[in-house]
């Protein structure tokens, strides 16, 4: 298909007048379609329209579709700079509507232990990445989603960058370190060629997106000469800035027969060390490309309530009591003495239904007339005492309740408005779980 899409929009083949002209069209330069490529109106998506541009590589027009002349802003840069903000944010409207962006997890029905983290943070430097599109018009651009085409981090790319700087925190300069760490090996998971012994790491991560994008101007130079070896290229980038969503989702399976005591220590050590990694990897190593540059990294202030939120009962902890409400006397009717039972002045000793001589008999020895008024009251009891007695001939037997299931551990939100709170935060609730509590 992406084959048969270009071969529909030839612009190398078309004349070369119509190629200047296609460049201001694809840019949204211009609302005239060139003479002679009618086609081209069918293309009304913005990402459409720079695909195949991108086929002017190979022509002398490469530059005029990259960003414009020597004097004015053009081609993809000036749709970057003007124009891809909105895109961006209507894409991610549509992906929010769909429920396709990530939310910090429930963990009401996770294993107990559970725990799931979220940092909304700022870019304190630029966020690069790369892309693995068949063609663009620029050599370095972002990873986009494949379907909405907004900038974001891949899960994937979340868990490299962690396991990275964990690696790089432990002094760890070789792979076979790492793989003789059993803990690396708990969060992360080991190579999939190791069919014996693979093991799935205990960390979920999720996709970032982001709704803005810039283009970043470098000037390669000769280490030699000084003198510049190329012109300028332009690297797209999520600017400083701008704000994502970070989420981590931990759940401690396996392995089997491990104690109470022994599994919660685990757990506290886990949280301890993906807390410290996720710090380091924000402020310190960043994540995406040229991070060895000082790309990739956060604000040490959060740019919302970060939250991690638990699924234990922590030592020094008490279940909150919740006591019971009143029963709430609905109205009843006048011939009801409760909803199962009828009116003194209307039943037998028996708790059956008096007859309406029986009723009326008991009306008059009380010196009242037997009205219009009992007369329907009897009517109402006597239907209702039918649809009693048909009820109960209905009903089967009511089995033996089954015994109460053990108490769910609670769920518990932990706060923090920096990256060195969540330290804390986490130094803290691992220490109560190793102190005890209940999984």
């Amino acid at each position: 298909m992406t084959h048969d899409f270009y071969a529909r929009f030839p612009f190398p083949l078309v004349a070369m007048t119509a190629q200047s002209l296609a460049v201001l069209w694809l840019a949204g330069e211009t609302n005239d379609l060139p003479p002679g490529w009618p086609d081209l109106a069918l293309l009304e998506d913005p990402v459409a329209r720079f695909d195949i541009l991108a086929q002017a590589m190979i022509t002398k027009h490469l530059e005029r579709a990259r960003s414009g002349t020597r004097t004015q802003n053009g081609g993809y840069r000036l749709w970057v700079e003007q124009r891809a903000q909105a895109f961006f944010q209507q894409r991610r409207a549509w992906m929010q509507r769909l429920g396709l962006e990530p939310v910090l997890p429930d963990l009401t029905y996770s294993p107990p232990g559970s725990w799931a983290l979220h940092v909304s943070f700022t870019l304190r430097q630029p966020y690069l990445s790369r892309d693995d599109q068949m063609f663009h018009l620029l050599d370095n651009p972002l990873k986009k989603e494949r379907v909405f085409k907004i900038p974001y981090v891949a899960a994937s790319g979340w868990k490299g960058a962690l396991r990275s700087a964990m690696r790089q925190l432990r002094g760890y300069t070789t792979l076979d370190d790492e793989a003789r760490d059993t803990q690396m090996v708990r969060l992360f998971g080991n190579v999939r060629a190791a069919e014996s012994d693979f093991v799935a790491g205990r960390l979920t991560f999720f996709p970032t997106f982001f709704d803005k994008a810039r283009l970043e101007v470098i000037n390669p130079h000769d280490r030699t000469t000084g003198v510049g070896a190329r012109g300028p290229i332009l690297l797209e980038c999520v600017p400083q800035g701008a704000q994502g969503d970070f989420f981590l989702l931990y759940v401690p399976f396996g392995p089997f027969g491990q104690s109470d005591d022994d599994r919660r220590a685990g757990i506290a050590d886990d949280l301890h060390a993906v807390a410290e990694g996720v710090r380091a990897m924000l402020t310190t190593y960043g994540f995406g490309a040229k991070t060895s540059s000082g790309f990739g990294a956060v604000e040490e202030q959060l740019a919302g309530e970060g939250k991690l939120v638990l699924r234990a009962k922590l030592a020094g902890e008490t279940a909150p009591t919740v006591a019971p409400s009143a029963p709430q006397p609905s109205e009843l009717a006048r011939y009801l003495e409760s909803p199962t039972r009828l009116h003194p002045d209307l039943r037998r000793e028996d708790g059956t239904l008096k007859s309406e001589a029986e009723y009326q008999s008991f009306i008059e020895s009380q010196g009242r007339k037997y009205g219009k008024q009992e007369k329907q009251l009897y009517d109402k009891a006597k239907k209702w005492w039918e649809q009693e007695e048909q009820t109960q001939a209905q009903q089967t037997p009511t089995p033996a309740p089954e015994p109460a299931p053990p108490e769910p551990s609670p769920v518990t939100t932990f706060t923090f408005r920096t990256l060195s709170e969540l330290d804390d935060v986490a130094q803290r609730v691992a220490t109560r779980l190793r102190e005890g509590g209940a999984l």
